[in-house]
């Protein structure tokens, strides 16, 4: 069997989540290749997307930086952008905010260059809440904003109720919580249509803060109770939390 074919199989190991098997079969076709620039570049960058969905963040940048030297000497620009973005995610999972946002700057720059639109919207809403980490709210809501133009050029409902739900957590960063308010209303809405429960999920708790903000503590709990019941549904960790925040919630409604 071929390098193509190894590829191909660990491609299809790594969408099941079998990441040793995709592991192994990549392997096997860097052995195999035979002076395959563009196939040595995915190699290495497949090989990066496994040791990052297994956690083993250094070794993945390892990987993508042998894939960048390639993708460099090809000036594949639109490819390198995609792998800064994927270093950047790697340091932006691992809390290092500086190192994400100097690899996701350098992808802006590329993607920007080549077109790559649906990449860089994402992109965008990525260093939106990293700006937010680091209290830099003016550029949080540059991004954000650019963020959410792309999106309603794109005509993408997903990608535009990911944007709203970012800029509204910029605007709120910037004291316009009204603004905010109605921006996730509107990105709730599309995650309604979509039935994507963990966006609506998201954009609730946005909603239940805000509110509490501004001294509404009946609407924030409501928002709450209804992320408690798809914390509920889908077990997901922050049930205990949230559970314990709108106990907290209808004590000041009693008080």
């Amino acid at each position: 069997m071929n390098a193509t074919k190894f590829l191909q199989q660990g491609n299809s190991a790594f969408s099941r989540g079998d990441y040793a098997k995709a592991l192994l079969c990549y392997q096997k076709a860097l052995d195999l290749v035979r002076g395959d620039s563009d196939l040595w570049a995915d190699l290495y960058g497949n090989i990066g997307n496994v040791y990052g969905a297994t956690g083993q963040i250094d070794q993945a940048v390892v990987y993508y930086k042998k894939a960048v030297e390639i993708l460099r000497q090809k000036e594949d620009y639109a490819r390198l952008g995609i792998t800064f973005t994927n270093i950047g995610n790697l340091y932006a999972d691992r809390g290092d905010a500086a190192q994400a946002i100097h690899f996701y700057k350098q992808g802006v720059v590329l993607l920007e260059q080549e077109g790559k639109w649906n990449e860089l919207s994402t992109l965008y809403g990525n260093l939106s809440l990293l700006c937010l980490q680091r209290e830099d709210n003016s550029g949080a809501l540059d991004y954000a904003e650019k963020g959410a133009a792309l999106a309603q050029r794109l005509k993408d409902p997903a990608r535009l109720a990911d944007a709203l739900h970012r800029l509204a957590k910029a605007k709120a960063a910037m004291g316009g919580l009204q603004i905010a308010q109605r921006l996730s209303e509107e990105a709730y809405s599309l995650y309604a249509q979509l039935k994507d429960e963990m966006g609506c999920a998201a954009a609730l708790y946005h909603q239940a803060a805000l509110y509490e903000e501004q001294g509404k503590i009946e609407e924030a709990a409501l928002c709450l109770k209804q992320v408690v019941a798809i914390d509920e549904k889908y077990s997901l960790p922050k049930l205990a939390e949230n559970k314990a925040r709108l106990e907290r919630l209808r004590e000041k409604l009693k008080g």
